[in-house]
């Protein structure tokens, strides 16, 4: 397809690494360039005015801008990107529950089109004067390492890990250990960090692939200072574990996107208050794992959550979806759930 700068307005850090990785994918159906952009320059009193010069476009050259929250969208106005001509320039915010953050440059004419990732954000971008946003949901990449994955769903022995933040009553990983064994759990808690970030990220997948189930809770009863305050939303550690075969245990996130992506099965709510009966809960659900259940998750995610489905639709609205992104969807259906 037509040349594309891919700006990943991403901060560094574990939990930011799935986006990275998903640019580079995109990189490879497109082949787009990928620039990591300074996040604090995005933000900074000369990017914002630059912001405000008229915006020349042509040629057939498009950008897309991979914003972490709607401020990042200035990316594309940074003193390197700003007098860049392109024929088109597309946003992608991922944090879009920020609505309160909106920028001036999504309201402008130099983004064609602003995707966000949940259904119940794109009611609040509209009043706050943007166009006709898009949704594009968080996803994984499922099928670049789908036959490995099945490989070793029969040799899971973690029955739960524990990954990013919990509700109170299962912050601390040793007291959950220790409930854990009394209910005949093996339980894995905070993974270590490697040595850079795609060193954790893929430490991360590694565990997922020894994993029958997930501990993840939703910011609604496992809040901290960096989560939205009354919004819900889902992250990567729901949809890379699905991705993995691991099922979600905890409470999902409720929101019009999440309910369309998943499926039944791919959660179980638990007590989020008491541990020792949320793991009751948890150690039921493992009596009854079978590998099997691990295949329908890889199964379903391929279907529901891969990447490519959204990057489809990405490439649709800039009018033109590349052939091998075409051949490689094609073959992720003949791998579906069989009904």
């Amino acid at each position: 397809m037509s040349t594309i700068d891919i700006l990943v307005a991403v901060p560094s850090g574990a939990g930011w690494a799935p986006l990275h990785a998903m640019a580079e994918l995109l990189a490879r159906y497109t082949g787009g360039t990928v620039h990591t952009v300074d996040v604090g320059a995005s933000l900074s009193k000369e990017t914002k005015l630059l912001a405000r010069l008229p915006r020349l476009k042509g040629g057939s050259k498009r950008c897309l801008v991979i914003a972490s929250d709607p401020g990042q969208l200035y990316a594309v106005a940074q003193r390197s990107y700003v007098f860049r001509r392109y024929g088109a320039i597309y946003g992608w915010v991922i944090d879009s529950f920020w609505d309160d953050r909106i920028p001036k440059i999504a309201r402008s004419s130099t983004y064609d089109r602003i995707f966000v990732t949940d259904f119940d954000d794109v009611h609040p971008w509209v009043s706050a004067g943007v166009k006709t946003p898009g949704v594009l949901p968080w996803g994984a990449d499922v099928w670049s390492t789908f036959s490995d994955r099945m490989a070793v769903l029969e040799s899971k022995s973690i029955d739960l890990l524990r990954v990013g933040r919990q509700p109170l009553a299962y912050e601390d990983d040793d007291l959950t250990a220790a409930l854990a064994t009394r209910q005949g759990l093996n339980f894995a808690g905070r993974i270590p960090f490697g040595a850079d970030d795609y060193e954790s990220y893929r430490l991360l997948l590694q565990a997922l692939n020894k994993a029958k189930f997930l501990l993840a809770f939703s910011n609604s009863v496992s809040p901290t200072t960096y989560t939205h305050p009354t919004k819900e939303y889902i992250t990567a550690r729901w949809t890379d574990a699905l991705a993995s075969g691991v099922t979600v245990v905890g409470k999902v996130p409720n929101t019009t996107t999440v309910r369309e992506i998943l499926w039944d099965g791919a959660t179980i709510d638990i007590d989020h208050a008491d541990a020792h009966a949320g793991l009751a809960q948890v150690a039921d659900a493992v009596s009854r794992w079978t590998p099997a259940q691990g295949e329908q998750q890889i199964r379903q995610a391929l279907q529901h959550l891969d990447w490519r489905h959204r990057f489809v639709q990405l490439c649709e609205a800039m009018g033109e979806v590349p052939a091998s992104l075409t051949a490689d969807c094609e073959a992720m259906r003949a791998q579906y759930v069989q009904r």
